[in-house]
C-alpha cells in the first residue's frame, strides 16, 4: 500500500511540475525602448489613445521621474506600417533634446504596428525616424521597439 501511495504521489508530482507549459503568449507586461542619438533610452511609463471619431491614435512612453517623452501619433488603427507625413508624427522631448517629424520638410521615418488587439486593449510595435528641432538641428531615433502597450479607445 505505501508504494502504491508513493506511486501515486511521484505521479502527480511529474505531471505538476512537466505537464503545465507556461503560456508564453499571455506575457503582457509593456515595454517601450529607442536609441536617441545612439543612446539607449527606456520608459517607466507607457499608454495609448485611441480616437475613434478623429481615427487617431497616440502612443506615449515617459520615463516617470523627469519630463522625458517619446509620442508616436498617426492616422487610424490596426496592424500596418504608418510612414511620417502630416497625419503622423513621432516627437522628443528630453534633456537636451526637443524634436519632431512634424518640422521636417520631409520626414523621415515610419511605425509599424504589429499588434493591435482591441479584446485586450493591447499594441505593439516598431518605430524609426530623423526628427528636427525647431532650430533645424537633425535627430535620430533607432531601433524603437514598444510591446504590450495598453490601449483606451474612446
Amino acid at each position: 500500500m505505501n508504494r502504491t501511495l508513493i506511486s501515486i504521489v511521484l505521479a502527480l508530482l511529474l505531471v505538476a511540475t512537466f505537464g503545465c507549459k507556461k503560456d508564453e503568449d499571455k506575457n503582457t507586461e509593456a515595454s517601450f525602448s529607442a536609441k536617441v542619438e545612439g543612446k539607449v533610452w527606456t520608459a517607466l511609463v507607457t499608454q495609448a489613445f485611441h480616437t475613434t471619431s478623429a481615427g487617431l491614435t497616440q502612443i506615449m512612453a515617459s520615463s516617470g521621474t523627469s519630463f522625458e517623452q517619446i509620442a508616436l501619433d498617426f492616422k487610424g488603427s490596426g496592424t500596418g506600417t504608418f510612414v511620417l507625413n502630416d497625419n503622423n508624427v513621432a516627437s522628443v522631448v528630453m534633456t537636451g533634446y526637443d524634436f519632431t517629424s512634424l518640422y521636417s520638410d520631409n520626414p523621415e521615418g515610419e511605425i509599424v504596428i504589429t499588434k493591435y488587439d482591441e479584446s485586450a486593449l493591447l499594441i505593439s510595435g516598431t518605430f524609426h525616424f530623423k526628427g528636427e528641432s525647431f532650430e533645424g538641428v537633425v535627430y535620430t531615433v533607432t531601433e524603437g521597439k514598444f510591446e504590450n502597450i495598453p490601449m483606451t479607445i474612446q
